[in-house]
This record gives structure tokens, C-alpha cells and sequence, in this order.
């Protein structure tokens, strides 16, 4: 019977629901430049009200965000609007490290004028930059007349499994533990 109290304990640390990525949002804003209006609408999850950026005489807009939580860049979504087909967003993620932000090179945000959902894959440049996540995104808009871009939400993902399912894990094989060595120390009992 201790025995398959062992078993039925190991399965369950082996099996608990530990997620491998979890979807984090933009928390905060770390930097704005150029004309960018209404710049907490980009915070948290998507909701129909937005932040605008316009470039300003050929200079670019852009709205850098803080998330929740560093991701992993592999799956950033965003979701806005080009005012034009002409407007050029472009994305970059970053991090602080050793007291200096880091960005990596802009990538371009594929479409053409309308409201779309967006995603792009920055792991790699993540990757690159730093070795726990990445915890800001940067959005630019450039572009001529009439450009801009309606920046509703943004969304990562986190990698790490939550500090409770850690936590769950480490008390099941500890159980294990216990148990197997007090099976042992039984049937070492009972041989004697």
C-alpha cells in the first residue's frame, strides 16, 4: 500500500499543471518620442481604445512599452491600425542590463491599412540580448503624410512556470521522498 502511495505521489508532482508559457501584457510605459497620443491606452490586454503615434515631419514616433513579466519574444502580438498603407511599423525588444537599455534591430510589421492583429516572432533577438527574457517593446512609426498607427494592445509570453507550480513540484518529490524512505526503514524493520 506505501508503495503505490509513492507511485500515485510521484505522478502527481510528474503531471501537475505546470504551463509552459503564460501570456503577459504591457504593464506600463517606459519612454514615448515624437507625437504620441493617449500612450496608457497600449496598456494591458486589447480593449477598443488605443494609442496613436504619428511621425512628425520625417521623424519617427515611438512608444516604448514595459510588460508584466520578461518574455521570451517568440510570440508578440500586437493589435492596431495603420492610418495609411504607407505607415512603416516597426517593433524591437530590450531589456536593462547592467544599467543600460538594449534594444535589438527593428523588425517591420507586415500588412497594409486596417484594423489587424499582428504577430512576430523576437526570440531570437531576445535570445541575443539577454538570457532571462525580455522586458520592453518597442513600437516606431515612420512614413509621410498622413502615416500613423492606432496601437491597441500588445502581449507576450512567458516562459517560466509559476513560483506555486515550482513550489508543488519540489513538496511532491519531497513526499516521494519521505515515503520511499520510510518503506525502507519498514521492510529493514521487518527483515530484522
Amino acid at each position: 500500500m506505501r508503495g503505490l502511495i509513492s507511485i500515485i505521489a510521484a505522478a502527481c508532482a510528474l503531471c501537475a499543471p505546470a504551463k509552459a508559457a503564460t501570456t503577459v501584457y504591457a504593464s506600463g510605459v517606459y519612454q514615448t518620442s515624437g507625437l504620441v497620443f493617449g500612450s496608457g491606452n497600449a496598456i494591458g490586454a486589447t480593449d477598443s481604445s488605443s494609442a496613436t503615434l504619428f511621425p512628425f515631419f520625417g521623424v519617427p514616433s515611438s512608444i516604448t512599452l514595459i510588460m508584466s513579466q520578461a518574455i521570451t519574444g517568440a510570440s508578440a502580438s500586437f493589435v492596431g491600425q495603420r492610418l495609411t498603407a504607407g505607415s512603416n511599423v516597426e517593433v524591437a525588444i530590450g531589456e536593462v542590463v547592467g544599467g543600460t537599455t538594449i534594444f535589438s534591430t527593428f523588425t517591420s510589421l507586415p500588412g497594409g491599412a486596417g484594423p489587424t492583429a499582428f504577430a512576430v516572432n523576437l526570440g531570437a533577438a531576445c535570445s541575443a540580448i539577454s538570457a532571462t527574457g525580455c522586458s520592453l517593446l518597442r513600437i516606431r512609426v515612420s512614413g509621410g503624410f498622413g502615416s500613423g498607427f492606432n496601437l491597441d494592445g500588445v502581449s507576450g509570453v512567458a516562459s517560466a512556470p509559476e513560483p506555486s507550480i515550482w513550489g508543488l513540484m519540489i513538496l511532491g518529490f519531497g513526499v516521494t521522498t519521505w515515503r520511499l524512505r520510510n518503506a525502507r526503514s519498514a521492510v529493514a524493520k521487518t527483515l530484522a
